[in-house]
This record gives C-alpha cells, sequence and structure tokens, in this order.
C-alpha cells in the first residue's frame, strides 16, 4: 500500500499535507482551495493559483521594456490591474516557490512600479506578501530595497493599502512596506516576523513564547488586524474594498 502511495504523490494525484501528515486527494484540496481538511493547515500557493482564486479578472502589468521587462518567474511578484467582486485595485502577489519570494532590485522595481500605479488610478493597492526577506545576494543594493519601497509607500496619498501576510513573510519585507499598510490581515498559521525565533532565543536567551510569529500570536498582541480562512479571504477583501469605495 505504501509503493501505491508513493508512485500516487509523485505524478501529483495525492498530496501529503505538512501540518498533519495526511494523505489527501489533490483534486479535493483543489476545491478545498488547498486548504487541509483534516487539520486546516492552509498550503503555500504559487502567484498565479492564488490569482485565479481570488480574482474574477487580472490583466497583469510589465515592469517595462528592455532588460527590465521581467516576468512573475524572475521577479518572484505577479502584478496587475484586478476585479474582486467588480472591486477594482492594483494587486500584487509574492510567489515563496521563486528565489524564496525574496526582494532584490528588480521585484523592488516591480513593487513600486505596481504602488505608483495605483496612486496614479486612484485604486487601492492590495499586497499578497509571501517571502524570506531581502535577496542577500545582492548585498547592500538588495538591503536598499526597503528604503526604496518604504520610500515609495509613505508618498501614496490617495491609495489605501491592504497586505495579506501568507506563509512565511520573513525578513526585510516584514521590516519594511509590508507592515506600513493601512489594513493588515493574515492566513491562519502564517509565520510573520523578521528574524526566526532561534536566532532570538539565542541573542536575548530567553525560550520564546508558544505560537510567537504565527499570525494568531500576532493578532493577539496588536500587530495585525485580523487573520482571515481562505476561504472567506475573497469575500473579506471585496467587503473591505467596497467600504474604501464609499
Amino acid at each position: 500500500m505504501s509503493e501505491v502511495i508513493d508512485v500516487a504523490k509523485k505524478d501529483g494525484r495525492w498530496t501529503e499535507c505538512p501540518g498533519c501528515q495526511e494523505i489527501i486527494i489533490t483534486r479535493k484540496l483543489d476545491e478545498l482551495l488547498w486548504v487541509c481538511p483534516h487539520c486546516d493547515h492552509h498550503f503555500r500557493l504559487p502567484a498565479d493559483k492564488r490569482v485565479a482564486m481570488l480574482c474574477d479578472s487580472f490583466a497583469p502589468l510589465s515592469l517595462g521594456r528592455g532588460r527590465n521587462a521581467k516576468s512573475a518567474s524572475e521577479t518572484a511578484v505577479l502584478g496587475g490591474r484586478a476585479l474582486i467582486e467588480d472591486q477594482a485595485c492594483i494587486l500584487g502577489v509574492m510567489d515563496f516557490a521563486v528565489k524564496g519570494g525574496s526582494m532584490g532590485q528588480l521585484m523592488a522595481a516591480h513593487l513600486v512600479s505596481l504602488m505608483r500605479q495605483a496612486q496614479s488610478d486612484g485604486l487601492p493597492f492590495v499586497i499578497f506578501t509571501a517571502t524570506g526577506g531581502v535577496r542577500v545576494q545582492e548585498g547592500i543594493m538588495g538591503l536598499m530595497q526597503m528604503l526604496r519601497t518604504v520610500h515609495v509607500r509613505n508618498s501614496l496619498e490617495r491609495s489605501p493599502m491592504i497586505t495579506i501576510f501568507t506563509d512565511p513573510t520573513l525578513g526585510g519585507v516584514t521590516a519594511s512596506f509590508a507592515s506600513l499598510a493601512d489594513l493588515m490581515l493574515a492566513e491562519p498559521g502564517a509565520r510573520i516576523g523578521f528574524a526566526g525565533p532561534r536566532v532570538i532565543e539565542q541573542t536575548i536567551r530567553q525560550k520564546l513564547p508558544e505560537g510567537f510569529q504565527r499570525a494568531e500570536f500576532l493578532l493577539e498582541h496588536g500587530m495585525i488586524d485580523s487573520v482571515v480562512h481562505r476561504r472567506v479571504l475573497k469575500a473579506t477583501v471585496a467587503k473591505i474594498l467596497r467600504l474604501l469605495k464609499d
């Protein structure tokens, strides 16, 4: 039986939940928006799948032409004009599967472009974060993208910003523009923070509380506004966009 399961997992028919290790039919998971029916674990999603789940329509915005005309597969962020239950916004979705969703110069350029487009169109900017932080391979230039995105975020006057933290959101993205949103939501169980728990424990020489850096812990301590289940996330974002429009 175990051999049959292994084969089914390899060809994609079955998927093992990383939360409870239950084996689930992949087709059923897709119907459940990739939320485990046994333990409610929210699977990580690629950017295109999340856009398909969330949007009624989506028109991607590119960085431009020439050497900066990069795709989502290269910049780890997919962005464009979106309609969510007929509510318009500029949407950005980060993809952890692409270089750990790390923010380098190209990703920051794309994010800046999306924020400025939101300002120009007078639309809210909605960003789904999934990242390990700043792209360390770019050295100080990677680190500077924190300042760059914060500067542009602070210049937005006509465009409310909504951040939806997904698992994981860590490092320089958490410490920069993502935490400056007007409204901050998170998926259940999402890990949100700057440094990892082990690094913090070694630094302060104390044991961290259970659930530290999880979405529910941050909500309890006033760091985010709400934890929203994926089943109702689309409706929740649409409701917020309606309220902002009114």
